[in-house]
């Protein structure tokens, strides 16, 4: 998400440093973290405050805000509601903001420049790029009245979550590739991306109708396939597409340079040793995953020794870097925080299974 997601990439390229952008992006990461404790936190308090003051009265999870706007907020005066009001408007129109220009940017630039108008000056380019930020208001509102259903008592946030991550299983697959892989193609990476948003919409009817009528698989994955299991499997697809694209078509020399090891980041060796990590790191995972689920561990003895591997990986590889760099201490490289931050995440997916 914070690699290859175009709005937040666009706010690392105004460091004035890649160290500067890689901690910027670092500690995002960790206020990122926060954001369950404040949503799922105030849900649960909603939840016993409106069992308390309403009871008997069934109360959906997206109107349960508003619900406390009123209850709580209100009843506190002193502009409390608009203050609220005002720094949720600024969040909303913050985000649609940087969504809109990082789109309006890439068909700018990707499509408009690039196969219509290659001498389009600054000024039609800008021009360009306010149209398309006009039309992709106009469509998702189109969208939304055609799409939505004010009635509808399932989540907003889960049905947005379940769409968006339709594009995540090929996006992932095809930056991960095009860094690792210097066999990796344009058309390729294409492949990955298009079927992975094909195959995360195709598996859940598909299996729906075949796998989910035996017990034993239901009553593991469920009657219906979870997106998140769905996208896990379109990423494998994806995978299967985009080497099968790429040896069919003809690798760019020059771009296939253009990878860890092409870079100098990495040497092939230790991009060897990070492969059979993440091996080892998947697969002990799944078997943690696995025991919690059946009952053999406890999710917070799981969440420690997920995250105690995770950033041992990292910590490993920040010893490296520094004694590569001519000694210094560990903390002063950004890998050791990156470990910081990726342990936490994988201590808070085991701790919550």
């Amino acid at each position: 998400y914070w690699g290859t997601n175009q709005f937040i990439v666009q706010r690392a390229l105004a460091a004035r440093s890649d160290r500067e952008a890689r901690i910027g992006i670092i500690g995002a990461g960790f206020f990122k973290l926060l954001i369950p404790f404040i949503s799922i936190g105030t849900g649960i308090a909603a939840y016993y405050l409106f069992r308390e003051r309403m009871p008997g009265v069934t109360v959906d999870g997206d109107t349960a805000f508003p619900l406390l706007m009123r209850e709580v907020v209100a009843s506190a005066g002193a502009g409390l509601v608009g203050l609220v009001a005002a720094g949720l408007i600024g969040a909303i129109l913050s985000s649609v903001d940087s969504m809109m220009n990082s789109a309006a940017t890439l068909i700018t630039f990707d499509l408009y420049k690039r196969y219509i108008k290659p001498e389009a000056s600054e000024v039609e380019l800008i021009r360009m790029g306010r149209w398309c930020i006009a039309g992709l208001v106009a469509g998702s509102a189109l969208l939304t009245i055609f799409i939505m259903d004010p009635n509808t008592k399932d989540n907003f946030f889960t049905y947005v979550a379940s769409h968006q991550s339709k594009v995540v299983g090929g996006l992932v697959v095809a930056f991960f590739m095009g860094m690792i892989w210097k066999g990796a193609t344009a058309a390729g990476g294409l492949a990955a991306i298009l079927s992975g948003v094909v195959f995360s919409y195709l598996l859940p009817p598909v299996y729906a109708n075949t796998l989910a009528q035996n017990p034993s698989v239901s009553a593991i994955f469920g009657e219906k396939l979870n997106f998140f299991h769905s996208v896990f499997l379109a990423a494998i697809f994806a995978g299967v597409a985009h080497v099968i694209v790429s040896k069919l078509t003809q690798a760019d020399e020059e771009k296939g340079k253009l990878t860890w090891v092409g870079l100098g980041l990495v040497s092939p060796e230790r991009l060897r040793r990070f492969g059979l990590t993440l091996i080892v790191s998947l697969s002990l995972f799944a078997a943690l995953g696995a025991s919690v689920a059946y009952g053999k561990l406890d999710p917070p003895v799981a969440a420690w020794i997920a995250s105690i591997w995770t950033f041992a990986c990292f910590l490993r590889s920040a010893h490296e870097s520094a004694k590569s760099e001519g000694g210094g201490l560990i903390i002063m490289q950004d890998r050791f925080w990156a470990g910081l931050l990726a342990g936490c995440a994988v201590f808070m997916l085991y701790y919550f299974f």
